[in-house]
């Protein structure tokens, strides 16, 4: 059986039910001709390096499929005909592909693929705690710094007071209340 893979391009006003129904009927038609499907991605809206029937943007899909020339002829006509199609290519991958090893290689990959993206994600989960640990320890020792500062003009401001004691007023006698003298009352 040949493996084919086809990408095409669906207008961006479809709106997304739209979209779903053009490549469950895509999808459909590879069945439908004795075809094998494999795999569909949908790899989403994307800009287009030049206008195509006056759209900016389109919506991408990949369909992985096994069959005869008969199968890609038909999907080819279908998409030819569709309103909702801006662009579409066909390509032959392998002349003579084993489906069943097919799906396992995709299964290997796509599990790669999850490892890998779980690998990253935890890379990502370190990175971000030791910068909250880095970010904890740069506010600790700005603290630190602020506390130091405070202490400092404290014991600035202390040393520039006078460190004398300060002088008491002295009274006359320290014997006792005075009383006035009577001798000077005549």
């Amino acid at each position: 059986m040949r493996r084919y893979e086809t990408i095409f391009i669906l207008r961006p006003d479809l709106g997304e039910s739209a979209q779903k129904d053009s490549i469950k009927r895509f999808e459909g038609l590879v069945g439908n001709n004795g075809g094998d499907l494999v795999e569909t991605e949908e790899w989403g809206f994307r800009e287009l390096a030049y206008r195509i029937k006056g759209e900016r943007r389109g919506f991408y899909v990949r369909l992985d499929y096994g069959g005869s020339g008969a199968t890609m002829n038909e999907v080819e006509r279908n998409l030819k005909l569709s309103d909702g199609v801006l662009r579409y290519l066909s390509v032959l991958v392998d002349e003579a592909a084993d489906m069943a090893t097919v799906r396992s290689d995709i299964e290997v990959r796509q599990k790669r693929a999850a490892e890998a993206k779980a690998a990253t994600d935890a890379r990502m989960a370190a990175f971000a705690a030791d910068r909250a640990a880095a970010a904890e320890a740069a506010a600790e020792a700005q603290a630190a710094k602020e506390r130091a500062a405070t202490e400092a003009a404290v014991t600035a401001a202390e040393a520039a007071a006078p460190s004398a004691p300060q002088a008491v007023p002295e009274t006359a006698a320290d014997d006792g209340p005075t009383e006035p003298d009577s001798d000077s009352q005549d």
